[in-house]
């Protein structure tokens, strides 16, 4: 469960986000509709810890984002799917992944096949890749620990109809 409680965020005069509260359930997608600059990422990146609050706090089955010892395994964000390093392969930055959250590598390939990236594609540097294969190998990242919480900031952006199809599935 997520619990956002009176969450805003000014930025000299300027007020980003205004005294944001919900409860995200487990089990349950629970989507910000808004128009763009209302302060959805914004929140979602007060949620993990890339941006503090002016006030309000969030916390993840009552923890802190930041108190969690391994993030990667409990609660995992995307938040921009191209701000990978583009002269990695993806099946680099997935291994690093793997690695760092001290996983067992077989998860690099189950998370190339749940996302339809083909080996060839994997062995291609990101720099190379189109947006969506970008997104692909983003939500790949982001469920290579098997986390029981994903917050994704426009997931379906830069996918065909049959992606965005896949990720309605996947979600």
């Amino acid at each position: 469960m997520i619990t956002v409680e009176g969450v805003t965020k000014h930025y000299g005069g300027f007020t980003a986000v205004d005294d944001v509260s919900f409860i995200a359930q487990a089990g349950r997608v629970t989507g910000f509709l808004r128009p763009n600059g209302a302060g959805k990422s914004t929140t979602m990146r007060i949620m993990v810890g890339l941006t503090r609050p002016t006030s309000g706090t969030v916390t993840f089955a009552g923890r802190w984002y930041g108190d969690l010892p391994n993030p990667g395994l409990e609660v995992v964000v995307l938040l921009d799917a191209s701000a990978q390093h583009a002269g990695r392969t993806g099946r680099e930055i997935l291994t690093i992944a793997q690695r760092y959250m001290g996983l067992p590598g077989h998860r690099v390939d189950e998370m190339l096949d749940v996302v339809s990236l083909t080996s060839s594609e994997a062995s291609r540097r990101v720099g190379n890749y189109s947006l969506g294969m970008r997104q692909r190998l983003g939500i790949a990242t982001a469920l290579i620990g098997d986390p029981a919480v994903l917050v994704l900031d426009e997931p379906a952006n830069g996918l065909d109809p049959a992606g965005i199809r896949w990720m309605r599935d996947l979600v």
